[in-house]
């Protein structure tokens, strides 16, 4: 969704004006992630909690040699590597829907040298052609973005 905030950063002043900016509603980061953080806290909370009320001693230390087992086992595969990889198969998609984009440039050379003429109803002809197809283009690509 592109939401325009041109209008609210040209008359941004006074103290706070980035922090208002930051927290509008629509169309943020926050929208997205508040409902997997609101999880995340309350799961880290609930583990907080029995850890420090609800353990004894003893299950305190099997549940601490269970944290440092999972630390070590957690560097095994290297999250760098896995991100990277993501990161390439993300990009490697994204390049094949760009080159899947019908360009008006293909049409254009086709109706150049099919359609003879320098002045007259043939250069008419190929603008007006050119024109609808960029036309097309446009709301396409509204309506692909919206």
């Amino acid at each position: 969704m592109t939401v325009n905030y041109t209008q609210k950063v040209s008359d941004c002043k006074g103290f706070g004006s980035f922090w208002r900016l930051l927290f509008r509603w629509r169309g943020s980061v926050y929208k997205l992630i508040w409902p997997d953080s609101l999880v995340y806290c309350f799961l880290y909370f609930v583990c907080s909690m029995v850890y420090r009320f609800g353990l004894d001693e003893q299950q305190r230390r099997t549940f601490e040699q269970l944290s440092l087992y999972c630390d070590y086992f957690r560097n095994l595969i290297p999250i760098s590597f896995v991100l990277g990889f993501y990161v390439s198969v993300v990009v490697q998609r994204w390049w094949e829907q760009y080159l899947c984009i019908p360009w008006p440039d293909y049409f254009a050379l086709l109706c150049t040298s099919h359609i003879r003429g320098v002045d007259g109803p043939p250069k008419l002809l190929r603008s007006t052609l050119l024109r609808y197809v960029n036309l097309t283009m446009a709301m396409l690509f509204s309506r692909i973005s919206g």
